[in-house]
């Protein structure tokens, strides 16, 4: 009978247990935790940029033309004419190397659309203030004879001189741009873009020209200067300005780090080009005395010549930025236990 009962308890605890085991919940290994979400480039974004602009196009032109001679058009005698009056007008043409350069800085704002893990496309317009500015100058001159007469033992020359001094200021006041961006996200934090797109600016330049002018008569006899009478005369006038707004296009690339959820740090170059102006310089007017040989008064000394100037407004950008983008992370995905 003992055993009977032991045999019985013991079976009894044993499905006990068993079945207490099997109301117990099963152990299971703890789920990873789930992958941070990847940075989101898409909605708008604001931001600051600074940087270097030089020239590319860095020769300014300036033609001149002599509209009036004294000498060329009315003669210092009866029927005797200066054919190479024109030549005064060499003295002040020539080229101007313009090497502009200057700070840029400013600010921009645009729109990003991300498709997919890999691709970006979108839209930015900025505007700057410029130090971009260039002063130079070149100086010209010539001579020539403007005629000989001879009668026996006795000469008489009238040579002529012209020098010439030319500046050209240029600068860029402000620029702007709007551009659209196409650009690969590798990593996923970094943007290598390509832009292009319009470009917009104020732009001025001045043109300041003088010229001295001396005309020298002498006598001789057998060959040997026995006199001279030099007259030389300065100019007045001679000033060109331009100042517009003008619009372009531009083209470059870059690229951009997201290192926050909502700011970036990229580094760009832009080409820009505003193209090419030509302007008129006013008169560069020169007027002397009267002259008066063997008894003909000539007309007051007179030379006008217009001058023309030639300049293009294009350059290079370098520039580093930062942006605040208005994105929000997407919501961390939520594990369910039960």
């Amino acid at each position: 009978m003992k055993k009977l009962f032991s045999a019985t308890a013991i079976a009894l605890a044993l499905s006990a247990g068993a079945a207490l085991a099997a109301d117990l919940p099963a152990l299971k290994a703890p789920l990873p935790p789930p992958l941070p979400p990847p940075p989101l480039w898409t909605g708008f974004y604001v931001g600051l940029n600074a940087g270097y602009s030089w020239g590319s196009t860095n020769n300014v032109e300036v033609g001149t033309a002599n509209l009036y001679d004294t000498f060329g058009n009315n003669g210092l005698l009866p029927f005797v004419i200066d054919p190479g009056a024109g030549a005064a007008a060499l003295a002040a043409s020539g080229n101007v190397n313009a090497q502009r350069n200057g700070f840029i800085g400013g600010g921009q704002v645009g729109y990003n659309y991300q498709f997919g893990n890999s691709f970006l496309v979108g839209l930015e317009a900025d505007l700057q203030g410029t130090g971009i500015r260039s002063e130079n100058s070149f100086t010209g001159g010539t001579s020539w004879n403007a005629f000989n007469v001879a009668a026996g033992p006795f000469g008489l020359s009238f040579d002529r001189s012209a020098a010439g001094t030319t500046t050209v200021t240029t600068r860029t006041d402000w620029l702007g741009t709007v551009r659209g961006r196409l650009g690969y996200i590798w990593g996923p934090s970094f943007l290598i873009y390509a832009t292009g797109g319009l470009a917009y600016g104020g732009v001025q330049a001045t043109t300041n020209q003088s010229l001295l002018l001396n005309n020298t008569l002498s006598a001789s006899v057998l060959g040997a200067q026995v006199a001279a009478l030099s007259v030389p005369y300065a100019s007045i006038g001679g000033i060109g300005r331009y100042n517009e707004s003008r619009i372009g296009w531009t083209v470059g690339g870059g690229i951009e780090w997201l290192f926050a959820p909502n700011l970036s740090f990229k580094a760009e170059y832009l080409y820009y080009d505003l193209g090419e102006v030509r302007y008129l310089n006013g008169p560069l007017a020169a007027v002397g005395p009267q002259l008066t040989v063997l008894g003909f008064t000539s007309p007051a000394l007179t030379s006008i010549n217009q001058g023309i100037t030639r300049v293009k407004f294009d350059g290079h950008i370098a520039r580093v930025g930062i942006n605040y983008h208005f994105v929000s992370a997407p919501p961390v995905a939520v594990v369910a236990r039960y």
